[in-house]
């Protein structure tokens, strides 16, 4: 009996050792998994380092933030881009149909791994499945079913989707209206303990546009824009009255001599405000517009809008003087996502004078330009990207070029170098064209424009000697 004993426990220890000692053949499978892996990832690096010296291929606006985590199968694990909505990416290539390889643009921001809007909805369908598993999971383990679903979604169950940076996107449907969505902060308290911190994060939706049984339109995580955000100055009333056309032409005179070689100021004479998405998107709408629309035709926008982004491909400045532009949402659902300048006079009182200076002509049209400047001072600031409230014309250029060098910055990392070939080859033109005479030339009419329009701003101050000193700095250049 003892033998029998210890024969059938010899047998036991050497199954168990048996068992939880790895074959020779699944260490080698191992080893070849990680080879591949390390092997994957250094072609991905030097994939990465190539694609720094490559021009943009296009520009997106994200209606959408992602933060990265180790399970989303970055081809190099650290260097994932994470964004908020409203921000801006380069794109420079195609890494494969899950990733793209691009960077945020803003100053001191690398090249790295952007998901691609197949790997967006990918991991959105994951969010989804994860968050139902946790209502179903907590429904049978509480008692209280609905208090113990407040505790991984949110406080109270309700019909919309809950403000959280992990959205439950079961009800999910994004605003049309991308230039709605706001980046709210995420309540730590309402966050789900059960759900990774990285994932595809949605802003608040409004319950007032989405009913219960309403079919929403689903927006993509990515609109296509100019590679280089064209700016438009607006204010500080109408366009095609002398005060705001004399204002905004001091400024583009100096725009065009501080960053000669690296600006592009373009006139725009249709009107681009009807190059909404959703009607060129929607052939079945471009009926309505061509018969709404007496002062474009829509073959004539798209044709602008088509032009505007050929030009920010050299990713140079782009200004647009558009003749039909007046307020910030004309242009809140186009694809252009444009950088909009407000030359603001806070006074009502000192416009006045401005327009009554102009003489006859113009102060007959006071009422239409008072109303529209009244418009745009009940803007609210984030409407525009730059207000211009300086009373001196040398301090609102300077205001403005400071803005535009660091958005230059943001745009044109150093580890983009050689820049752009388009580019280069603009400045060398600009560069060959150039000649100590004509530079000379061209900083005396310059400053001649600018002092010619200075009482425009010399007025916002109350000095009335604005012109003469004009006239005698023109003199002694």
């Amino acid at each position: 009996m003892d033998t029998v004993e210890r024969v059938h426990r010899t047998i036991l220890g050497s199954a168990d050792s048996y068992t939880s000692r790895p074959s020779d053949s699944d260490v080698s499978l191992e080893e070849d998994r990680e080879a591949l892996r390390k092997e994957a990832e250094r072609q991905a690096l030097a994939q990465l380092e190539k694609a720094k010296t490559k021009p943009v291929a296009f520009a997106v606006r994200t209606n959408v933030g992602y933060n990265p985590s180790p399970s989303d199968d970055v081809p190099v694990q650290g260097l994932a881009i994470s964004f908020e909505p409203k921000d801006f990416l380069h794109i420079k290539e195609k890494y494969n149909n899950d990733w793209w390889i691009g960077r945020l643009v803003k100053e001191g921001c690398e090249v790295g791994f952007i998901p691609s809007p197949v790997k967006l909805e990918s991991l959105r369908v994951q969010q989804e499945q994860r968050m139902r598993q946790n209502r179903l999971s907590s429904s049978k383990s509480g008692g209280n079913s609905s208090s113990s679903l407040g505790d991984v979604v949110t406080g109270t169950r309700r019909p919309t989707p809950p403000a959280t940076g992990n959205l439950d996107m079961t009800n999910l449907a994004y605003d049309v209206d991308t230039y709605d969505i706001d980046a709210e902060e995420v309540d730590p308290n309402n966050r789900s303990p059960k759900t990774s911190v990285n994932s595809v994060t949605t802003p608040q939706s409004n319950a007032k546009r989405m009913p219960f049984f309403k079919k929403t339109e689903h927006v993509p995580p990515y609109d296509v824009v100019p590679s280089m955000r064209p700016f438009i100055l607006v204010g500080p009333s109408l366009k095609g009255y002398e005060v705001t056309d004399m204002m905004q032409k001091a400024l583009f005179d100096f725009l065009k001599h501080r960053f000669e070689g690296r600006i592009s100021i373009t006139r725009v004479t249709a009107d681009i405000s009807l190059a909404k998405r959703s009607v060129l998107n929607n052939p079945s709408k471009h009926t309505i517009i061509e018969r709404s629309s007496t002062r474009s035709s829509l073959a004539e926008v798209q044709s602008e809008i088509e032009r505007i982004f050929e030009l920010a491909r050299t990713l140079q400045l782009v200004a647009l003087d558009a003749d039909t532009i007046n307020h910030p949402a004309q242009l809140a659902k186009t694809s252009l996502a444009p950088i909009i300048v407000y030359i603001k006079i806070a006074s009502p009182k000192v416009l006045q004078r401005l327009i009554k200076s102009r003489g006859k002509s113009q102060a007959k049209h006071l009422n239409v330009q008072m109303v529209a400047a009244d418009k745009l001072a009940q803007c609210p600031p984030e409407m525009f990207d730059v207000i211009l409230d300086e009373n001196q014309l040398e301090d609102a250029c300077e205001h403005l070029a400071d803005y535009l060098e660091a958005y230059w910055k943001a745009t044109h990392p150093p580890s983009s170098n050689p820049p752009n070939p388009l580019l280069n080859r603009t400045m060398a033109t600009a560069a060959l064209a150039a000649s100590p005479a004509p530079v000379s030339n061209l900083q005396v009419q310059v400053l001649t424009s600018l002092r010619r329009n200075l009482d425009y701003w010399g007025i916002l101050e109350g000095h009335d000697e604005a012109e003469d000193q004009a006239k005698e700095e023109e003199h002694a250049l």
